[in-house]
């Protein structure tokens, strides 16, 4: 659309990190871009909002300051930004934003499109595309920094920062027993046995020892004790993200040592287990109380089991409390799924626009990878200058190895993030293809895909699904909101066919 002379509107510019803010890189390039955009326009900057916080999280403050701003400022026309990522990179900031009934503009300056009222039904389904991909990008970048971790933990590897009584070692990432406080550590499990001590009286014990706070240079509080004294760690096995790894270290105690001060202390609890795992409970809630819904197996007489679903409110607190099968779930969420329609046609017009924002997305990991890079390099510096100050006695061992240890921590998180850059280098341009694929699909593939996948499905999906009356409701997410009237969907590539308009 052609914009108009003389609109008053606010610039926001975004980095990824305060780190990339210190260095530099993006905030100063975006405010050229937007300031020369705006001037070739004719439109004037109000004011400008910096941002250099994560954006995988809701509620950036800046974010949040130049929303309220817009609000009560009715003589803002637009917002400048240069690219759909830089203003939300998840589904809630891009709620946030109705830019209609604000009646504002959007100016995406790099991408040469303005979000109106004015806009076509088109434009509004392929933002919400790009917005959709913008999230699932940053997802899949987690996830192969996640994958690093993983592949340490199948080898046994910790991978942070060592627990008293063991050191990080520098050169290979490995951990070592640390023989001055190894021993100590030690003589506290052993101490502990006896059951003749508390933690209170355990802790002062051992700062007698030298076993001390490694900020405070105090005694341990009961908390810190009592996490030492049931840390698997030190018999050689390690707890992480609720799965039990056996570690590559040397054990300080035996494991029977270990368990014998679990039951002298009071540590041991009894866990709890579901012994089925129940593929739709936890997402759905009572329609009627609000309560979660929760699932049981029963037999029958006959021998057959069957799996039931109901508000986990009894009777006497809920009165409409309904029992649903889950083979009855499953067919109401396949029924859902099958609303959602997309031709051929839509899915390859869009392909044609992604491979186009696949190049702008080239040119930000670029970027990112040359940020990773030069904090890297930087991060060498300060473990050199460390090196150096050890060397001329102005700083003590200890703190030099406990620097260094964050240092080269912060870099392995580094590589793997650069890794993790690199390899989704070719996959980007078919995320937002593979996602409407699977929407077009979704109500034949839900029954054969396993539990987790289907859970992921429905996240992916639905919103805020309910039970009434053994009825399932639920809402659908953008942009797959915008996918399930077909004759809708037709007909925006109808008005957009017959009535293309200039770019802005």
């Amino acid at each position: 659309m052609q914009v108009n002379s003389r609109k008053n509107a606010v610039v926001y510019a975004r980095v990824s990190s305060k780190e990339q803010e210190k260095e530099g890189f993006s905030i100063p390039a975006q405010l050229d871009y937007l300031r020369k955009y705006a001037k070739r326009k004719g439109i004037e900057i109000v004011r400008e909002f910096r941002e250099a916080e994560t954006a995988k999280v809701a509620g950036r403050k800046e974010f949040e300051n130049m929303l309220n701003f817009v609000i009560e400022n009715s003589d803002i026309d637009a917002i400048l930004v240069e690219k759909t990522d830089r203003l939300y990179r998840n589904i809630k900031d891009w709620t946030k934003i109705d830019h209609e009934s604000m009646g504002i503009e959007i100016h995406f300056a790099k991408e040469n499109t303005v979000m109106s009222k004015s806009s076509s039904s088109n434009d509004k389904l392929m933002h919400g595309i790009k917005v959709l991909m913008a999230k699932n990008y940053s997802d899949n970048l987690s996830e192969e920094v996640r994958k690093g971790h993983a592949e340490k933990l199948k080898r046994g590897i910790w991978p942070g920062k060592a627990p008293v009584g063991y050191l990080n070692k520098l050169d290979d990432h490995t951990i070592i027993v640390d023989s001055k406080l190894a021993p100590v550590v030690k003589r506290a499990f052993e101490m502990a046995q006896t059951g003749n001590y508390s933690l209170s009286r355990l802790k002062k014990e051992l700062y007698k020892m030298g076993l001390k706070g490694a900020r405070s240079g105090k005694e341990l509080a009961k908390s810190q004790m009592s996490r030492m004294l049931s840390n698997k760690f030190y018999y050689g096995e390690f707890d992480r993200g609720g799965q039990l790894y056996q570690g590559s270290h040397e054990a300080i105690i035996s494991k029977e040592l270990f368990l014998e001060v679990q039951g002298v202390m009071g540590f041991i609890q009894k866990p709890t287990l579901s012994k089925y795992d129940f593929v739709f409970r936890g997402p759905i809630t009572c329609s009627h109380c609000g309560s979660k819904v929760t699932a049981e197996q029963k037999r029958k007489k006959s021998g057959k089991t069957y799996i039931y679903y109901h508000c986990t409110n009894g009777k006497k607190i809920c009165k409409n409390v309904t029992y649903i099968r889950e083979e009855d779930i499953q067919k109401q969420y396949v029924e859902a799924f099958s609303k959602i329609k997309l031709t051929k046609d839509i899915i390859k017009s869009t392909r044609d626009a992604l491979l186009e924002s696949h190049k702008q997305e080239k040119e930000f990991r670029e970027n990112e990878v040359k940020l990773h890079t030069a904090r890297y390099s930087k991060l060498d510096g300060f473990i050199n200058q460390l090196y150096t100050d050890k060397l001329e006695g102005r700083i003590e061992l200890s703190f030099w190895e406990n620097k260094t240890a964050e240092c080269k921590t912060e870099q392995e998180e580094i590589e793997k993030r650069i890794e993790a850059l690199r390899h989704s280098n070719t996959a980007y341009m078919f995320e937002g293809i593979k996602l409407m694929e699977i929407a077009n699909s979704a109500s034949r593939l839900f029954p054969m895909m396993e539990k987790d996948e289907k859970r992921k499905l429905i996240n992916l999906v639905l919103s805020n699904p309910t039970i009434q009356d053994a009825t399932l409701r639920y809402s659908y997410k953008q942009p797959f909101k915008m996918f399930i009237d077909i004759e809708e969907v037709e007909k925006w590539r109808e008005r957009r066919d017959s009535n293309s308009r200039p770019s802005p």
